[in-house]
């Protein structure tokens, strides 16, 4: 898909009925600019324009959550937008989890501004944890509860141990049936780590905990889940923008296993694929 142009982005804006103003042309240009090449060529002009309004309605809050249409997966869209910070992933998905909601697919962004801080842009498909609820699509009610939830959980005012993922009931898989790997870049660097497995509820939780733990940044992310399985992908930096050494690869993979498949504590070791 070729990367739409800006002017197009512009008319398309216009064309979505909101109840607030419209962001201005020049904000319309300044988002999609300020967004890496990947991400126009991922979406469509319409849910780039919907994107960009949900930053500028942000104004000056936390965060903001909006709806928009793609038909990439089934499930409900939702554009996430906050200032960039360590663990935001993980806060964000915390979110989710109190607010029984599954991620079905996952896409991470960081919009740079000169002079401004670092914004994510993250993009989710999701759909609702419990399996006898099967609408696809969310309330408004929905979202303004998960936006309210998330910025609850930045100031601090919720407890996010509710969402802690040791304490949902869960089916961990085989060992076999994991793969957890750094994969090698262009730049010969291994800033990918790449994460398959079984799916189950709070697994992104999960993972997102685990490397913050880790101290590591989330500069990027693709989440997809086929079937019952999930194949993640986190561009992840020391909180120095360095490179990840070889020996703290092998520290992050063990904390990413020990997430997926919890070991008792008098195991002897866990052993990561290179």
């Amino acid at each position: 898909m070729r990367s739409p142009g800006l002017s197009f982005i512009i008319r398309a804006a216009k064309r979505i009925e909101v109840s607030s103003l419209p962001p201005s042309d020049d904000f319309l240009r300044s988002f999609a600019a300020s967004l890496p090449a990947s991400y126009r060529s991922n979406f469509e002009v319409t849910a780039i324009a919907a994107h960009a309004r949900v930053a500028r309605e942000r104004e000056s809050a936390p965060a903001n959550i909006g709806a928009f249409t793609s038909s990439r997966v089934p499930g409900a869209a939702i554009c996430v937008v906050a200032d960039d910070r360590p663990g935001l992933l993980a806060t964000i998905s915390a979110a989710l989890v109190l607010c029984g909601l599954d991620v079905i697919e996952a896409e991470a962004y960081t919009r740079r501004v000169k002079g401004q801080h670092d914004e994510a842009v993250d993009i989710f498909w999701v759909r609702h944890e419990d399996p006898a609820d099967h609408r696809l699509g969310l309330a408004h009610e929905e979202i303004l509860q998960l936006c309210q939830t998330l910025i609850g959980l930045i100031e601090g005012k919720l407890d996010r141990r509710k969402a802690d993922p040791s304490t949902r009931p869960q089916q961990t898989p085989a060992a076999k049936e994991t793969v957890v790997r750094f994969i090698e870049g262009q730049d010969g660097t291994f800033a990918t780590l790449e994460v398959e497995t079984f799916d189950r509820s709070g697994l992104l939780l999960a993972l997102s905990q685990a490397l913050f733990s880790q101290r590591v940044q989330i500069v990027g992310s693709q989440v997809k889940t086929r079937g019952n399985r999930v194949f993640d992908r986190f561009h992840i930096v020391e909180l120095d923008n360095k490179p990840i050494s070889p020996a703290r690869r092998l520290e992050i993979q063990v904390a990413i296993l020990s997430a997926i498949d919890p070991v008792p504590d008098d195991a002897e070791a866990i052993s990561a694929q290179a």
